[in-house]
Formats: structure tokens, sequence, C-alpha cells
């Protein structure tokens, strides 16, 4: 388990990073401007790359990683699917100089425990790995859920849910089973709050009194989100911006 004592935590979703230098000089000025801002630990949530070739996929994960290197505090990163395009997970992280990293993780930060969890997979359980997928039939799978059912037993703090997938309704941007994952939420008092990407457009639906955030994409010009967590709950800072500059 990771552990930081930071109370506000960025989010960018959905880069799509393809190693031009206008996308490369915006990511540079969005980490810039976190920092700041004073946050201390970041998580992207994937779709980082848009690969042509594997080895281009690579390289420009190496490109990225290098970028996000700037950031003074923690960062975390997630899979999406585009990330599979030519790799696997395991090849995704390497390029990113963090081997052995996994695509399902938690952490602390401010009195909440956050969950990261990984849709990137088919409905018959296969991972999604080089291409072999359909983006549009996204799944989370028995061992993810019990894994997800396990960490939010044993959080003993509000828990906040991370997915580069939706999992709040029936779209093709969710995954199949988010009835399923939705229900594991609302039976929990728990989890304060849920925050997803892909879809690439601003969003927030209430079930059962969590709220789930679908954030739109860096790629679209959105800004960075950032999260304030207090003792009375979790406010969102969408396209921040610091109150100074330094």
């Amino acid at each position: 388990m990771l552990k930081t004592s930071s109370n506000r935590i960025g989010l960018i979703t959905d880069v799509h990073y393809d190693g031009c230098a206008v996308a490369l000089n915006r990511l540079f000025e969005k980490v810039s401007l976190l920092n700041t801002g004073g946050i201390e630990t970041l998580v992207v949530m994937g779709d980082l790359v848009n690969g042509e070739t594997k080895t281009h996929a690579r390289r420009m994960l190496r490109e990225v990683s290098a970028l996000f290197d700037v950031f003074k505090g923690q960062v975390h990163f997630m899979p999406g699917n585009h990330d599979l395009d030519y790799l696997s997970k395991a090849e995704f992280y390497n390029a990113l100089g963090r081997a052995g990293d996994s695509s399902r993780f938690h952490f602390e930060a401010g009195g909440y425990t956050f969950i990261c969890i990984d849709g990137n997979f088919s409905p018959d359980g296969t991972e999604y790995c080089a291409g072999n997928f359909d983006w549009k039939e996204s799944f989370i799978p028995d061992g993810e859920i019990e894994w997800l059912r396990t960490r939010l037993a044993a959080s003993l703090q509000p828990t906040i849910i991370i997915s580069h997938q939706r999992i709040d309704k029936e779209t093709r941007f969710a995954v199949r089973n988010y009835d399923l994952i939705r229900n594991m939420i609302s039976l929990t008092d728990k989890v304060a709050a849920v925050f997803q990407g892909h879809n690439h457009e601003d969003d927030l639906i209430q079930v059962d009194g969590t709220s789930y955030y679908t954030l739109s994409a860096h790629v679209d010009d959105a800004g960075p989100a950032v999260l304030e967590l207090t003792p009375k709950g979790v406010r969102l800072i969408r396209d921040f911006q610091p109150l100074e500059r330094m």
C-alpha cells in the first residue's frame, strides 16, 4: 500500500499523447500547474498515448514518463484501452519505468482510501493485450471484483474509487457488468465518490447517495482536476488553477 499525507489529489485522464510538440508542451504546462498549486499526489487515469506500432507506443510512453518526472509528488499510472492497443499491461508499466506495478492498486491520502480498479478485460475474463479486444466490451472479472470487495471491507476510512471506464450506467463507455460493481458500492457506506474517464465528457450522476463523476479528456483541452479532501467530504475542482503563480 502506498501512503501520502496530501489532502489534495490531482487527476488527469485521456491524455492521448501522439508525439507532437504541441501535445508535449501542453502536458508539461498542466503538470507544472499542479506543482504550482502544491498538489502532492497525481493519478493519471489511462489512455496516456495513441500508438501506431509497438515501438511507437513504447517510445511515447517513455516520453510521457519523463515529462511526469517533473511532478514533485507521487504519480500513479492507470492503463486505458488505448495504452494496450500494441502492448501488454506489463509492457505498459515497463515503458513507464514502473516494472512490476499492478494495474489495480490502492493508496491512502488525506484521511481517505483510494482504490484504483482495472476494467481492461473482455467479458470472458481475458486481459486486454496488444489489441486483442473490443473497447466497447470492457469487463471487470471475478478476481478483480473479489479484490475490490476485500479492499472495501478492509478500509477504515472513507473511500474513493477511480476507474478508467465508467461503472455508473449503461453506455458503450462502461464496463458490461457495471451494475454489479455499482450494487456493491451501494451496499457499503464507505464510498464517498467515484471518478471515471474514457467518455471524454464531464458528467455527474448520483446513485444511492454516491456521486459518480466522469471527467472530460485532457486531449480535448480539459484542465487537470483536483480533489480537495476534508473530513466533511470531497470537493472536485475542474480545470484547476492555483490562486497564485510562482
